[in-house]
């Protein structure tokens, strides 16, 4: 479940209720314990909200509109690589590995970082 608008990522993994609120929405597949830290890693927000928002709302928020958050690009990746994001939950780790997944040169993953302070 996420919500579409926000001042930080709020996407929580609900295994049981189900009970989205006006403007949240449901994700349904495979590796949703992954998807959720990838999504809610600062890493992501940054490339979204900097990349794929289609505008933010301010400093201080953006908007997870679904037409541009399925242009979000998340790797394809092995179970290994899955499996060692899920145990984390160490959000400057997972930026980290995530930086690693996409390609990311130890400069950009810098520079990312210091952006991160922002988001």
């Amino acid at each position: 479940m996420y919500a579409e608008i926000v001042q930080e990522p709020k996407f929580y993994l609900d295994k049981k209720n189900f009970l989205p609120e006006a403007t949240s929405f449901l994700l349904t597949g495979e590796n949703l314990e992954y998807l959720v830290k990838v999504f809610n890693s600062k890493i992501t927000a940054y490339l979204f909200k900097t990349f794929y928002a289609g505008g933010g709302l301010g400093e201080a928020g953006f908007r997870y509109k679904k037409a541009f958050f399925e242009n979000l690009p998340i790797p394809r990746i092995d179970k290994q690589q899955i499996q060692s994001v899920e145990k984390s939950n160490n959000d400057e780790e997972i930026s980290i590995q995530l930086g690693k997944i996409y390609g990311f040169s130890p400069i950009e993953i810098d520079f990312i970082a210091r952006k991160l302070k922002t988001v």
